[in-house]
């Protein structure tokens, strides 16, 4: 598998969007504490979760169309694509998020091959990560999340991209630091300079107040992508933790500079 297939920079952007910024980010563009961070994992449910359990939570205010909750309990086998374009038109019209990804995630399985299964299991693992105020919503992506991850790291261990959603499943799901402690170390080690797993261990470092830790981790990430504001602005709020207000405006300011220059090209 080529990586860049699936790694392009604006990749990057949206994971931190959607995974972190709802959580964390401040008006200020900074982040607070750690200490501030949502439990999240520990209160989902282990026990599989069914099918019917996860739609029964999914439209809790109202009910698809009687052709949607056909499709829905029918195999992906006996699916079409073109009907399940249709399903995330409505999906996308009804705001619904949580199905909007678990279609887009059949659609990708349906096509199937390595770099089709990683997108989809990556979907359903972020799609639960943006879906903790659901627990049975985001049990149930979580554990399709995790059988497609199986199957492609099976096939291919060393495959990044699945790598890393793996370490966000073990670290919000499972809540097991020594197990996504250990799958972030193995993949930093096959791949150094990978944006997303760094950025990884950046939210693990915050998360556990190490700062000093942490502020080398943004030097390194602002090495590989120097025109990401979110770098700076990360660094700047790590040097206040620290009490280091000296760095802390200079990367502020950085931050700001490096946005507007964004802006002008």
């Amino acid at each position: 598998m080529k990586p860049r297939a699936l790694w392009p920079f604006v990749l990057l952007a949206v994971i931190f969007a959607l995974l972190y910024l709802p959580k964390y980010k401040t008006s200020s563009g900074t982040l607070p504490s750690a200490k501030d961070a949502p439990a999240g994992a520990q209160t989902l449910p282990q026990e599989p979760i069914g099918k019917e359990d996860f739609f029964n939570a999914l439209f809790t205010q109202s009910r698809p169309p009687e052709w949607m909750g056909k499709l829905l309990f029918m195999p992906l086998s006996e699916t079409s694509q073109d009907t399940l374009q249709k399903a995330l038109k409505w999906a996308n019209e009804t705001s619904n998020a949580p199905l909007v990804s678990y279609l887009q995630s059949l659609l990708a399985e349906k096509q199937g091959g390595e770099d089709n299964l990683t997108t989809a299991a990556r979907t359903l693992i972020f799609a639960a990560s943006e879906s903790l105020d659901n627990p049975v919503v985001a049990a149930y992506l979580f554990q399709q999340g995790k059988r497609l991850l199986d199957t492609v790291l099976k096939s291919s261990p060393n495959n990044i991209p699945a790598r890393n959603a793996l370490i966000v499943f073990q670290s919000e799901y499972e809540n097991q630091p020594m197990k996504f402690l250990g799958t972030l170390r193995e993949t930093i080690a096959l791949d150094s300079n990978n944006l997303e797993t760094r950025f990884l261990r950046l939210n693990l470092l915050r998360k556990s107040a190490q700062w000093k830790k942490a502020a080398e981790e943004c030097q390194k990430l602002i090495s590989l992508q120097p025109q990401n504001p979110a770098w700076y602005f990360q660094a700047s709020d790590i040097y206040g933790f620290m009490g280091d207000s000296v760095n802390a405006k200079v990367y502020l300011n950085l931050a700001v500079k490096v946005q507007n220059s964004n802006k002008t090209k």
